[in-house]
């Protein structure tokens, strides 16, 4: 690790790897930070996107996809499934732990350098000149310096926080977000299931994305103004009592999904916030994976610019 660089990305995740690798595309010297032991791992997403979002970017790897999807279910309010074929676009169901790896494995090659189990604590803005990059890493707490800041560290942002940039999310723009990974279920592989009402998923949706035969990621997302008076968790657990009762719970995620509008202004002189970190998600669906490589894709361009 060196002791400056031209751009310090915060966050391996798709968004991070894609503006580290775009920065490094550009010439410029690239270092990428995550907190977690494994790019990629822990997944916390439903791991959907679809193949022409992905296809602005790389080349699909058969490894990447664990299913394809070719149409959906739609439940409505009452139960009701209605089937719909994709015409022209293809889904994607995610393996992500081997997605992200790869995506900043292409970062790598291009020649950034990339640490993980990397926590930064704090990040120092001087206008107009080197920002100070504050971390424990190996046991050590180093300082890094850095023309660009690049912050991918999710919807909890800190290093939007430490440069005063307005990171909080309004309670009726928040998704109070539970998934189970299970197998043992009877699904159509090429089919998610959607379902939507206050009987199912007040303010949002649940969704059952197959993963393979007999194997699914099901969630489901609720408006915060609903989940304080019954929980996420306890509309899934119903939903998995009654349609899936033998399926076996292999992985449990929670968390937050914000889906009001993207951030106004996600920067600062010498800072950029990227994906999540800039509520650059689809308030639609929930998915970030391709809004938030987009992102990445330009942040990366004007750091080395």
């Amino acid at each position: 690790m060196q002791d400056s660089y031209d751009v310090v990305v915060v966050g391996g995740g798709p968004s991070g790897s894609m503006a580290a690798w775009e920065a490094a595309k550009g010439g410029a010297s690239v270092c990428m930070l995550e907190k977690d032991r494994d790019i990629g791992y822990p997944v916390r997403c439903g791991e959907a996107a679809g193949e022409s979002g992905l296809r602005k970017f790389v080349d699909i790897k058969d490894s990447w996809v664990a299913q394809k999807i070719t149409g959906a279910k739609l439940g409505s309010p009452s139960g009701k499934l209605v089937d719909v074929d994709f015409a022209k676009e293809t889904g994607f169901i995610l393996n992500r732990r081997v997605f992200d790896y790869d995506l900043s494995r292409y970062a790598a090659n291009s020649g950034a350098e990339i640490f993980t189990k990397a926590y930064v604590k704090n990040v120092i803005l001087n206008n107009n000149q080197e920002s100070n990059v504050v971390l424990d890493y190996l046991g050590e707490e180093k300082k890094i310096f850095s023309k660009v800041v690049i912050g991918a560290d999710g919807l909890t942002s800190r290093v939007g926080r430490w440069a005063g940039i307005r990171t909080q999310v309004r309670m009726k723009d928040m998704e109070s977000a539970v998934q189970y990974s299970v197998s043992n279920i009877d699904i159509d592989p090429n089919k998610m299931i959607m379902y939507v009402g206050r009987n199912h998923a007040p303010g949002g949706y649940l969704w059952v994305f197959p993963k393979g035969d007999r194997f699914a990621n099901i969630g489901i997302g609720i408006s915060g103004k609903y989940s304080r008076y019954k929980s996420a968790k306890k509309y899934l657990d119903e939903f998995m009592e009654r349609e899936y009762p033998d399926a076996a719970i292999l992985t449990t995620m929670c968390g937050g999904v914000p889906c009001g509008k993207p951030m106004r202004n996600p920067v600062k002189d010498g800072l950029m916030l990227v994906g999540d970190a800039a509520h650059q998600i689809n308030p639609m669906t929930g998915g970030g994976i391709v809004s938030g490589m987009t992102a990445g894709w330009i942040a990366g361009q004007v750091a080395a610019d």
